[in-house]
């Protein structure tokens, strides 16, 4: 019952955020007090959701989650007030599936639609993930209900949700030993989205074995025939700015006034540290119920030292979130939604951004790799 409650308070604010989206297509709405009480309450209703029903089981619980899932994006996806004469600029980086909605002329709808369908995908194959970790399907909710995935994916038409999208059904169809190869086909094509996925393949490389191989082709020749150049520049790489709350731009700073004033230096210092973690957790990777979780840990430890922290970049995060039951990783998923003050508030936003961040951080190094998830009551 306290589902339905919550629900519905969570609906009205979704329809209040997109009404006055649509009065202020300026994207100067962002930036008003009004966006930021909506936004934080949107953010509360969330996190008593998570408590009311993220241990919950039955089929019952998935099918509230789901629907009201598929509405919130529904609400946001009717009322984006987005200027579509400005939608190149709010599609992250260049990718192999962005140029492919691009050559084939697809509307900033299009986009969208695509974007939601295959987050919704994600949703849908989260039970059978989540049943598999001995997990409560009650915790898709922490990925259908999180704020800052329903606006960026209806809202804004982030195409990493496609690319998020054939990551969990990679890691669902690996599961079962003669699904490997579409599991390998599945993994080749995430690849095809943002960079940052890439930094799974110390793990998938255990998972897959030696279906890993043609996985890698699809992905390399996606970024190649796209991109027959310096396709590393092309996705925005090395990124140019933060938000701030990454550890790099912090430790770029300190180095600078005790060890080197070359922030290369700090950045390959920071990538070498995350890879000896990712090496460790794919050696001990022995468990394929566990394989969500740690697929979690090694890209969630990829975004904490990369130099760019953008909301978008917590799409990944807030839809693995669900299975791991470190308070953690709830913790960070709850709060991304904070992200969006951080942007409009100036000097105040960044530090707001940058408490946020590191707040949430603090509890992921005290979890360490991972613990065993423990069996739903």
């Amino acid at each position: 019952m306290r589902l339905i409650v919550l629900s519905i308070v969570s609906a009205g604010l979704y329809a209040l955020l997109a009404v006055r989206s649509n009065v202020e297509r300026s994207g100067l709405f962002e930036q008003s007090v009004e966006f930021y009480v909506l936004w934080v309450g949107l953010f509360i209703v969330y996190a008593m959701a998570i408590r009311a029903a993220g241990r919950k089981n039955g089929t019952a619980v998935y099918a509230v989650v789901f629907l009201t899932a598929a509405g919130f994006r529904a609400t946001q996806f009717l009322g984006s007030g987005l200027d579509h004469s400005q939608a190149a600029v709010f599609l992250h980086g260049a990718t192999p599936w962005a140029v492919l909605f691009d050559h084939a002329e697809a509307s900033f709808e299009a986009r969208r639609l695509a974007a939601t369908l295959a987050d919704l995908g994600s949703l849908l194959l989260a039970p059978s993930l989540l049943r598999a970790a001995g997990l409560p399907v009650g915790a898709a909710l922490i990925h259908g209900w999180n704020p800052l995935i329903v606006k960026e994916v209806a809202g804004s038409g982030r195409l990493d949700a496609v690319a998020i999208f054939f990551l969990i059904a990679a890691l669902r169809l690996a599961q079962t030993p003669r699904f490997r190869g579409a599991a390998a086909v599945a993994y080749g094509v995430s690849l095809n989205g943002p960079l940052l996925l890439a930094g799974s393949l110390p793990l998938m490389g255990r998972v897959l074995r030696g279906f890993v191989a043609p996985a890698l082709v699809i992905g390399v020749l996606g970024w190649t025939l796209t991109f027959p150049g310096s396709w590393l520049m092309r996705a925005g790489w090395p990124p140019e700015n933060s938000l701030g709350g990454s550890l790099t731009p912090a430790l770029q700073t300190l180095a600078g006034l005790f060890l080197t004033r070359h922030p290369t230096i700090t950045l390959l210092a920071t990538l070498l540290l995350w890879l000896v973690w990712s090496l460790r957790t794919a050696t001990r990777s022995q468990n394929p119920k566990r394989w969500p979780l740690e697929t979690l840990v090694v890209l969630g430890g990829l975004i904490f030292v990369m130099p760019q922290v953008l909301p978008w970049a917590f799409l990944l995060v807030g839809t693995l979130a669900p299975y791991s039951e470190n308070r953690g990783w709830l913790l960070f998923t709850a709060t991304a939604p904070l992200t969006y003050l951080a942007f409009g508030g100036g000097a105040y936003g960044f530090w707001l951004g940058f408490t946020q961040y590191f707040a949430a951080y603090a509890v992921l190094i005290f979890f360490g790799l991972g613990s065993p998830p423990r069996a739903a009551g």
